[in-house]
């Protein structure tokens, strides 16, 4: 009987089983079966081949071409995102020899120190063009040095006699390029997201006209990019009735029997937007004119984006599946459609096919105090709330060190020259209302065989403040100069050049080069009295500290193009974006400032303008006309 009743019991727990399985798959099924072609398709939007980023020497600042004559090495550092890894990258290098001597001339062009191209150019002139891969890992830093080295010699010379034929040289082009693909999915954090802004920037707001908070937020966002060799771009939100360019937009056909997505499908490419249903199927498609790198993330800009997707959620009633696939996308790729930034926040997000850097509209000042050297850190998560942000302050005795202004550490050898260079805002060591008054730098070089000291040179802005002979014992060695003002600059260069005389033992040894370095922790920049001597110049310590940017209040009316203004002029300025107040003045009456500022269309009480228009025709300068 214990045998009978054990197959029993088995056999009832058998059935249960295959009961709960059917059942599991009869749930499948019925999944399967409610599953529809248009939640499909919805569910595919937003999938991205990646980031397409290029950069030209031209748009780093180098607009002339670069010429190499005789025997000449020239280093370009071309900027990539650091720690992200790089598709399809390459650079298109584009250059012109002319070869006039006879001789041996030789190029070879290499990438983070590897030679990737060496060639005898032959007599005459031509084109030097080579598309150069880029290792495609991961980068430990934010540049790729394109080194080019370009030889010539005559077969008469000994091997030590110095070259100076100028008669053949190597011409390369601004328009040489890198160019790389970054895949969204490695962009996780804000320093990420802000490492891969293209060139040309654009800043995405709720509309035309804005409140006065986040039109204060995007100037200053837009100074912060000038100063970080990027151009600000501003885009609003199209409303309903404004006309659109749809070239390039690709609507799947799937999504043509939705109204929002067929009345964008085949349309002409200036398109009138109709409904808010159609600005949440551009955002879906992920078109560019509702697209944007940053995103001031307003009350207003929220609501927009809220409205635009209940919109297109009601025209999807009809079939639930593609409901469900509307609100699953919604929550995954466009969370600032239902999640409001809280205040001082700024939070890598995406939105549509990219991720974005969203920034609450109360922010600004805080994010650009947040791209000082000094606070780059704090960038390595996608989500930050800034209480304060202030650029490097005055200590009285050692002022501010350069290695906080982003000087490298990294040696350098010399040969016959070699140089260190960095680069700073003068809002940097202008804060608190004072000037740089003095710099003191120390240089260290190792001995060479020459008996003849080097010789170290500090420039600031190309002028030459301070010079010394090197006892080059491997010590650090001080160099002193005072900061006057008229060397300063809205962006300003430090320069240090190391000169050797080099050795060659009557030709029977080859001259080789000593390593020489420039110790930014221990340098820095002391503090002076801003004292206004009559020109803008004078003025530029004092606007880069606490000053006022006057503007109508009609700019708020016209946001786009007032924003790319005020952002130039801050640049161009020296306007502190961190520290700087905005003064919206109304029309009533002459504003009055209470500290140094810049006034953008707006009267000043007690100053009388130089230059006016009169009748919209005439010219007017001092009063009197330009015939």
């Amino acid at each position: 009987m214990q045998p009978t009743i054990h197959r029993h019991s088995f056999s009832r727990t058998g059935a249960r089983w295959a009961l709960g399985s059917l059942l599991g798959l009869g749930a499948l099924f019925a999944q399967a079966a409610s599953a529809s072609a248009l939640g499909d398709a919805i569910r595919q939007l937003g999938a991205s081949d990646g980031l397409q980023r290029s950069v030209t020497l031209k748009e780093l600042g180098i607009v002339d071409p670069v010429v190499l004559a005789g025997t000449a090495t020239q280093d370009f550092y071309l900027p990539v995102p650091r720690g992200l890894p790089l598709g399809d990258a390459s650079i298109a290098f584009d250059g012109r020899y002319l070869k006039g001597e006879p001789g041996t001339s030789t190029v070879v062009i290499s990438l983070n120190g590897t030679p990737a191209v060496s060639q005898t150019v032959p007599d005459g002139e031509g084109t030097l063009q080579r598309n150069l891969p880029v290792a495609q890992p991961a980068r430990a830093s934010d540049f790729v040095r394109l080194g080019v080295n370009w030889r010539n010699r005559n077969n008469s010379q000994q091997r030590c006699d110095e070259n100076h034929s100028l008669a053949n040289s190597l011409t390369i082009s601004p328009q040489t390029r890198l160019s790389y693909r970054v895949d969204p999915r490695d962009v996780r954090t804000i320093e990420d997201v802000w490492n891969t802004l293209p060139v040309r920037t654009t800043v995405l707001v709720s509309g035309r006209q804005l409140e006065q908070a986040s039109f204060d937020s995007a100037w200053r966002i837009g100074a912060s990019l000038q100063r970080n060799n990027r151009r600000m771009q501003v885009r609003a939100l199209p409303a309903v009735g404004e006309v659109i360019d749809l070239r390039g937009l690709e609507v799947p056909a799937a999504l043509a029997g939705v109204p929002a997505f067929a009345a964008l499908r085949g349309a002409e490419p200036q398109h009138k937007l109709a409904s808010d249903a159609e600005l949440g199927a551009l955002i879906m498609l992920g078109s560019a004119q509702v697209s944007g790198d940053i995103v001031v993330a307003d009350k207003a800009l929220q609501q927009r984006l809220t409205a635009a997707f209940a919109a297109l959620q009601t025209q999807l009633a009809a079939d639930p599946d593609a409901g469900q696939a509307l609100q699953q996308w919604r929550a995954r790729r466009a969370p600032l459609a239902s999640e409001a930034l809280a205040s001082q926040q700024l939070r890598a997000l995406p939105m549509g096919r990219q991720m974005v850097l969203a920034v609450a509209s109360d922010a600004g000042a805080r994010v650009a105090g947040l791209q000082e050297a000094a606070l780059q850190r704090l960038l390595v998560s996608d989500n930050v709330t800034v209480a304060a942000a202030q650029p490097p302050q005055w200590d009285e005795a050692k002022g501010i060190r350069l290695s906080s202004l982003g000087g490298s550490p990294d040696s350098f050898d010399v040969l016959s020259r070699g140089e260190w260079t960095m680069n700073f805002p003068l809002s940097a060591v202008a804060s608190q209302g004072r000037m740089p008054g003095e710099i003191t730098l120390y240089v260290a070089a190792a001995p060479g065989a020459s008996a003849t000291r080097p010789v170290a040179t500090l420039f600031w802005n190309g002028m030459l403040l301070s010079a010394r002979q090197l006892d080059a014992n491997g010590q650090p060695e001080r160099l002193r100069a005072r900061g006057p003002g008229y060397a300063l600059g809205i962006n300003n260069t430090l320069r240090v050049s190391v000169q050797r005389q080099p050795y060659s033992a009557d030709c029977n040894e080859i001259p080789q080069p000593y390593p020489a370095s420039v110790l930014p922790a221990i340098s820095y920049v002391t503090p002076g009295k801003a004292e206004p001597n009559g020109s803008f110049i004078g003025l530029l310590p004092l606007l880069g500290a606490r000053s006022q940017l006057l503007v109508p209040a009609s700019y708020l009316s016209a946001a786009p193009a007032a924003l790319e203004r005020m952002a130039n002029l801050a640049a161009a300025s020296g306007l502190s974006a961190s520290q700087a107040e905005l003064v919206v003045a109304q029309a009533d009456a002459p504003a009055k400032p209470s500290m140094p500022f810049v006034a953008m269309e707006v009267p000043v009480d007690g100053a009388k303008p130089l230059v006016t228009v009169t009748d919209g025709q005439q010219l007017r300068i001092r009063g009197k006309s330009l015939d």
